[in-house]
Parts: structure tokens; C-alpha cells; sequence
């Protein structure tokens, strides 16, 4: 997104600007920290996961309301909401079954939640200079850079997170019920698309009340309930009109988060998840000492005010209000509170802002100086994009598998149902790949007389029957057999 916008004023009219060659020499190295990563072959399961569904569904295998991973495992996946898949399956349906689909819809979801983070900044700052540092923050953030490259769906949450906390911020310059009111719509897409971790945003009316004063009370209890019914309302509508989603919601809420909170246990102390975001922030909280460092060795006043201040105790209070929740299960992922970092990012850039600013105006700007600024951001550009390009096709994790998995689909075919060994079942990232490159669906039941056995590491041998010819592959772990007289 800023990419384009440099683009756009370099053969404009505008003349480019120091805050533009920053804006991109930040958004290069997002890109260059990812590249390896999000274009190689290979994908974390869970968006491994997500990808499949979401081209089934460009492709007619499911629906909307009844997502399909493959015929033997969540043949309808309640897993979570749909709104993800759903917008994922449009860019399938636009470019085709390609890995780089799923990986340019998740580079894109970034560019989008990074745009809404800009138009936050100059909500509170009053312009976009400088928008570069809260990107900086975020873009360092422990977790970010991986979520890009693995699809994760509070990548898409993110956009529906930062637009709800613009347009409420959007209403305190320009008062309409309005902005609360799309402020409040866009949670509820939020719900729709990885269920409750976005509702924290309610808080933000009290949040403004409380450090910033700038609206009464009874004003934030006015905003944070039309925020929440605003929110609820389509949520209920969609409920009511649409059996499918009514079937959808209940079976999420019962399976997904209830069974969850009840049954699941994936950490040893509530407290992870605090850890968790304390370790993420590390990063960005050095990077703010160093701007700190920096003002020292300028010998430029430190100067934080107190508004700079308020608005960093605010942010920091929603992102908490982001994380502690989760405590309240020991079913705890890092991931789960992704969509707090850009909230933290804004508000540690807007306390630092006093700094920065005092720095950009002790620092002189020669032309020698922005012309290295300007070789610096085209030079990290092209090193991310070449690295971009030097991943595709290459596999960079689970390699035996996925040579494997290549080797069986280009055997079996595309849309195949094959047996495993009942030991296998549990390799959850075996089905991802299987059904992400060839629609290849495991089974356990050997009763169905499928024509192929794929096993790993001879657990054939309790299983297969004499009726079964080896068929060639050069994994040395995974070994197919063919029914003979197929």
C-alpha cells in the first residue's frame, strides 16, 4: 500500500518527501523480514488449513456457512467463523489454484491493517508525518512477521480491528453517531472472522474517557452501547434470518469456545498468554530506548508531554484489555492476540513522537543525507523483492513431507481418497498438504477398499493385506502401495 503511494508521487506531481522514503524504506524491511518465509513452500497448519478451505470454497467444494477441508477430516469445519475463507475464496476464484494466492492475500491483509494504522496516526497526530515510526514498532513486533507468512486468520481480524478504532477516533473529530456506529459493524465482521478476541475494541469509549477526558461519561456510556449493539445487531440478524448461520454460530460457540474453555489445555499457567506479550513487545520497547539513546548522544532536550503520555496509557490499556481476557482459558496461543500489537505500536510511536521530533529537528538534512535515505529504501526494496522471488518453488519446512505428498498426488490424482495407517491420522499437517495440492483425502477405514496406502516408517505392516504392489517413490519414509488389479 505504501509502495504504491511512493510510486504514485514519484511520477506525480508531488515531490517525495523524507516521511516517504522512510514509509517505504519501513515497508521494505517488513518485506525483506518475511520474504524467505512467507513465499517459500511450506506453511505453519493452521494456515495451511485456512488456504485449503478457502480455495474449496472458490472452487465449490463447501459453502460459506459450511466450510470443507476434505472428505475425512472436517468434511464441515466449525472450527471457526467464515468471513476469512469467504474473502480468501474471492481471490482464488479471481487468480486460480496457486500457493502464491494465500500468500499475497496475507502480505495484503498487512499492507491494508498498515494503511489503517497511518489514517489512526494522523486521526491523533494530525498529519502523516512521522507515520512511518508506528509501523516501525509494529513491524518488529515479536509474532507479526511469522503471522504474515503463515496466513493466520487474526490477519484479517486485524483490518476490521484497526478500522473500528479509526472510525471511532474519526467520530471524536468529527462527531456523528455514524462512526460509532461502522465502528461497531466492523467488530462484528470481526466476530465473523476469528469469533470474540476482537470485542476489547468496546472498551475503547471508557479508555478515552478515562486518560484523554475528552468526552463525558455519560457520552462514553452512550458510545459504548451503541459500539456494542451496533456489533451485535447484524450478529443477531444473521442469527435469525439464516439457518446456516444460526447452525454455523452454535456449533462454533459449543465445539470451538466452550469446549475450549472446559476441555482444552494447551499451557501450564493462565499467566503465559501476559508472558507472551511481554517477550512480543521486547523489540519495539528497545527500539524505543534507542530513540531515547540517540536524543542523549544529541544532546537534544528530552522532552515526553503529558498528552503524549495519556495516549500511550490508553493504547497500552486497550492492548491489555486484549490479552488478559484470554487468561480466563488455558487454551492459550501466541496468535491469539496479534490484532493488540498495532494498538501498542500506535501508542508507544505517539510517546515517542516528542523525541523523534526533537531528533528530526536536531539532525540536519543535507541532500547527501536524503540521497542516501533514497538509495537506503529503493536498495531494501529490491533486496525484498528479489528474495521474494528467489523462494518460489523452493520448500522451506517440512521438506520429506511435502516431497512426499508431491510424489503420491502426482500418482494417485488430483481429488484421490487413499488409506494411511491408523497412526497417521494424527499428522494433521499430512492432510493440509495433501488436500492443498491435490484435494487428496486420508482415510483410516480399510474397509472402503481404497486403490492406494500411503504409510510412513513401515506402520504398514499390522494393516496391509497381501493385495498390494509398492509403488516407487523416492521418499525414504513414506511408501505407497497399489491394489493390484486396480
Amino acid at each position: 500500500m505504501f509502495i504504491l503511494h511512493f510510486l504514485k508521487i514519484s511520477f506525480g506531481k508531488m515531490k517525495p518527501t523524507t516521511d516517504h522514503f522512510l514509509l517505504l524504506l519501513v515497508s521494505s524491511l517488513f518485506l525483506t523480514i518475511c520474504a524467505v518465509e512467507l513465499f517459500s513452500e511450506g506453511m505453519f497448519m493452521d494456515g495451511l488449513y485456512y488456504a485449503t478451505i478457502s480455495r474449496n470454497m472458490a472452487a465449490g467444494l463447501g459453502s460459506f456457512w459450511q466450510p470443507h477441508l476434505t472428505q475425512t477430516l472436517f468434511d464441515v469445519f466449525y472450527e471457526h467463523p467464515p468471513l476469512a475463507f469467504g474473502l480468501q475464496s474471492v481471490f482464488f476464484w479471481l487468480f486460480g489454484d496457486h500457493t502464491l494466492v494465500e500468500r499475497i492475500y496475507s502480505l495484503l491483509t498487512f499492507a491494508v491493517t498498515g494503511y489503517l494504522m497511518a489514517l489512526i496516526w494522523k486521526q491523533l497526530s494530525g498529519s502523516f508525518r512521522n507515520a512511518w515510526l508506528p509501523l516501525l514498532l509494529y513491524f518488529v513486533t515479536g509474532g507479526v512477521a511469522w503471522a504474515a507468512a503463515n496466513n493466520m486468520l487474526e490477519n484479517t481480524m486485524g483490518i476490521f480491528v484497526c478500522f473500528s478504532v479509526f472510525a471511532y477516533f474519526k467520530q471524536q473529530a468529527q462527531p456523528s453517531v455514524w462512526w460509532v456506529i461502522l465502528a461497531g459493524i466492523s467488530l462484528s465482521m470481526g466476530l465473523l472472522t476469528k469469533g470474540f478476541f476482537c470485542l476489547y475494541v468496546w472498551g475503547l469509549p471508557f479508555f478515552v474517557w478515562l486518560f484523554l477526558r475528552k468526552i463525558s461519561f455519560g457520552r462514553c456510556v452512550y458510545h459504548t452501547l451503541l459500539l456494542v449493539l451496533s456489533t451485535v445487531l447484524p450478529i443477531a440478524l444473521l442469527y435469525a434470518l439464516v439457518p446456516q448461520a444460526q447452525n454455523h454460530m452454535l456449533t462454533y460457540v459449543s465445539n470451538q469456545v466452550l469446549g475450549s474453555i472446559k476441555n482444552v489445555q494447551t499451557v501450564d499457567s493462565r499467566f503465559t498468554i501476559v508472558l507472551e506479550f511481554l517477550s512480543s513487545i521486547a523489540i519495539p520497547v528497545l527500539v524505543a530506548v534507542l530513540f531515547y539513546v540517540l536524543t542523549h548522544f544529541k544532546k537534544q532536550k528530552k522532552v515526553v508531554h503529558p498528552a503524549a503520555l495519556r495516549m500511550f496509557l490508553l493504547f497500552t490499556a486497550m492492548a491489555l484489555s486484549g490479552v488478559l481476557p484470554i487468561m480466563i482459558s488455558m487454551k492459550q496461543r501466541s496468535f491469539y492476540i496479534l490484532t493488540v500489537y498495532p494498538l501498542f505500536a500506535l501508542g508507544l510511536a505517539y510517546w515517542l513522537l516528542p523525541v523523534v521530533e526533537a531528533l528530526r529537528n536536531g539532525l540536519q538534512q543535507p541532500p547527501k543525507w536524503r540521497k542516501f535515505l533514497r538509495l537506503a529504501s529503493v536498495a531494501l526494496l529490491l533486496l525484498g523483492v528479489g528474495l521474494s522471488a528467489s523462494q518460489i518453488n523452493r520448500i522451506g519446512r517440512d521438506h520429506e513431507m511435502l516431497r512426499a505428498c508431491h510424489e503420491v498426488i502426482d500418482t494417485v490424482g488430483t481429488d484421490a481418497r487413499i488409506h494411511i495407517c491408523t497412526e497417521m491420522f494424527t499428522i494433521w499437517s499430512l492432510h493440509g498438504y495433501m488436500a492443498r495440492y491435490g484435494n487428496v483425502s486420508l482415510d483410516t477405514d480399510l474397509k472402503a477398499e481404497h486403490t492406494y496406502f500411503l504409510s510412513l516408517n513401515d506402520c504398514e505392516a499390522a494393516y496391509l493385506s497381501q493385495g498390494f504392489e509398492r509403488v516407487h517413490l523416492k521418499s525414504t519414509s513414506y511408501k505407497l502401495y497399489r491394489r493390484i488389479g486396480s
